[in-house]
């Protein structure tokens, strides 16, 4: 069995906030699968709605969308403090069959260095 310190992380599966701004529903759609699976996150902390905000981006910095913010909260202050996550894709969830939006279910996982 493992020993677990109090800075273990946990992978966290969670769906990305803020898909329909800017390009991200046509990123999902291009970067959105199993082929390009793994995203940058990159803190965003003088983001004027959230100090905590971490963006979701491809290696080439297109846009995705951004994690949750209680997820965010948790987070931003591991990434401050030199901590370094990605995301990896888990799906493409659409929104209903009413409108052709789409999200971006992620697992983040931080790497060791």
């Amino acid at each position: 069995m493992e020993n677990k310190t109090k800075n273990d992380f946990v992978p966290i599966q969670t769906k990305l906030a803020g898909v329909t701004f800017g390009d991200c529903q046509a990123n999902i759609r291009q970067w959105g699968c199993p082929k390009y699976g793994i995203y940058d996150i990159v803190r965003e902390p003088n983001n004027p709605y959230d100090p905590n905000a971490v963006r979701v981006t491809t290696l080439n910095n297109d846009f995705m969308g951004y994690l949750p913010k209680s997820i965010a909260a948790e987070l931003s202050p591991m990434m401050d403090l030199g901590r370094t996550f990605i995301a990896e894709f888990v799906r493409v969830n659409a929104f209903s069959e009413i409108t052709d939006r789409v999200g971006l279910t992620v697992k983040l996982i931080e790497i060791s260095e």
